[in-house]
């Protein structure tokens, strides 16, 4: 528990909106509270993850920015996946897995990032974790599919229509397959749970009408018609590296379980993840972030390989995590010394050509936290006794402490470098208070963003302004200023070799 919350909160609060996915979805959230906007009714924006987001920042308000409060709510959907994937190895393979199918999802190297960032797919890999463990439960079950009903109510406002249906189809079509859910309990929970699945579906659908808000968008369908070209080999491509560990010891699972594969364990996580490979291949508009439903199945089968792991392969994993994390580590803490004591001076250089400011400035308490984390690390490895789970234990808890001591020791940095505070710092220095500022060329995300920072109001379309500003590619040609404008200032965020802002007066 104490290493879920080790990996859960550093990372989810102490920075402003970093640019891309952290920054789009935070955009998306500050307008729709700026503006008294339903996420409901706004394109592309699944209302389950900004209802949430909406009610973490409220609740922590009188001590956490807007920021910070917001990217609680992925925290809080990691948590439910994480609960939901150990309840179903419980279920599945027995009481045994269930820290492993736990510790498997968490160290899969693609939910590091993604978990820690504003992302409205946090909520459909909720969704889907409640799904998968109503489908596991169906044979057991005494009181219904309140879970896969529930999990399908859920996926569909996270903006999973397809999704949902997806995992509906996949429990109705298991009893072709394995004699255990031709059960009574299962024939009763399947149907249970898809009538509250299909009644809540009917339900939303007739509020949305209310609204006028076509089907497409109230089932978020735009992802599989739109017209940019299909990647279909997207997904199978990035899994070597976004699912690792858990996809060789998954394979390991397959391999062992090749002459008795007609159990629950096996086809239900295999039917789900080769289910959800078809139907992103049809995605235009793939990611990342949707990727993170594809780890629920490979963690599934991970925690079932685990435990017949060759004591060859599980000392190999081992001993990889060690030397792995142990060299990040050293690489970090050279960096470091760069960063607050200029030494290596090359490297220090090289910083500052980075972007990094305040470089050669010690920083004591950032040293203490990184001994501190580092100590407790060495300490860990020491005490984990001989287990079955000790290989993805040292491997979760090694990439654990990698992602804390990089918080720790350079969160602030990051934030510098990543984030348009200190943009609109500088911009808002040459505007006085009472002027407004028209935006040429900038883009949404940019202009909100340096709106959120600055209080300050930026039009694209308000001609009556005194003030320009100009957002300009290094890759593109230089636009035109009309006549009448002389540039005031240029900048961009620290390091930032690609775009640049120009602020122009009017003559």
């Amino acid at each position: 528990m104490l290493l879920c919350a080790a990996w859960l909160l550093p990372g989810l609060i102490g920075h402003a909106p970093w640019k891309g996915g952290d920054g789009e979805h935070f955009m998306r959230l500050w307008l729709l509270l700026h503006n008294d906007i339903a996420p409901q009714t706004v394109a592309a924006t699944p209302p389950l993850y900004y209802w949430v987001a909406s009610a973490t920042a409220w609740l922590t308000a009188s001590f956490l920015p807007l920021a910070d409060g917001a990217r609680l709510a992925s925290g809080v959907f990691v948590a439910l996946a994480l609960a939901f994937i150990a309840r179903s190895a419980r279920v599945l393979y027995g009481a045994e897995t269930v820290w492993a199918a736990a510790l498997t999802l968490l160290g899969c190297i693609g939910l590091l990032v993604r978990g820690h960032e504003l992302n409205a797919a946090t909520a459909q890999f909720a969704a889907a974790a409640a799904m998968l463990y109503g489908i596991a439960r169906m044979p057991q079950a005494k009181r219904g599919g309140w879970a896969l009903g529930v999990g399908a109510v859920l996926m569909l406002l996270a903006g999973g229509a397809a999704e949902a249906a997806l995992f509906l189809l996949l429990a109705w079509l298991l009893p072709v397959l394995l004699v255990e859910y031709r059960t009574p309990a299962a024939r009763r929970t399947l149907i249970w749970g898809t009538v509250i699945a299909l009644a809540a579906s009917a339900l939303w659908l007739a509020y949305l009408n209310t609204q006028s808000i076509p089907f497409l968008r109230a089932f978020n369908l735009q992802r599989w018609l739109g017209d940019t070209a299909r990647q279909p080999t997207y997904y199978p491509g990035i899994l070597g590296w976004y699912a690792w560990p858990a996809w060789p010891l998954a394979l390991w699972a397959l391999y062992r379980s090749r002459r008795q594969w007609r159990t629950p364990g096996i086809v239900l996580p295999v039917s789900v993840l080769f289910g959800l490979l078809i139907l992103y291949a049809f995605d235009t508009h793939p990611g990342e972030e949707q990727g993170l439903i594809l780890l629920l199945p490979l963690a599934l089968l991970g925690a079932a390989g685990l435990f017949s792991l060759k004591r060859g392969a599980a000392y190999a994993l081992l001993w990889f995590s060690v030397m792995l994390f142990g060299f990040l580590a050293l690489i970090l803490w050279v960096y470091w010394s760069a960063h607050d004591l200029g030494a290596p001076a090359r490297l220090a250089a090289r910083l500052t050509r980075f972007g990094m400011l305040h470089v050669g400035e010690f920083r004591p308490w950032t040293l203490v936290l990184g001994m501190i984390v580092t100590l407790l690390w060495i300490g860990i490895l020491a005490r984990i006794p001989r287990s079955p789970l000790r290989p993805i234990l040292v491997w979760t808890a090694s990439m654990t402490f990698i992602w804390v001591l990089l918080m720790s020791l350079f969160q602030a940095p990051l934030d510098r470098r990543l984030s348009y505070a200190s943009v609109s710092q500088q911009l808002v220095a040459q505007v006085p208070p009472t002027e407004c500022i028209q935006t040429y060329r900038v883009r949404d995300q940019q202009r909100l963003l340096l709106a959120y920072h600055s209080g300050r109001s930026f039009s694209p379309d308000d001609a009556s302004c005194n003030w320009l500003l100009m957002e300009t590619s290094r890759r593109e040609p230089v636009a035109q200023v009309p006549p009448g404008w002389v540039e005031q200032w240029n900048g961009a965020r620290p390091g930032d070799r690609t775009d640049r802002f120009h602020l122009y007066a009017r003559r």
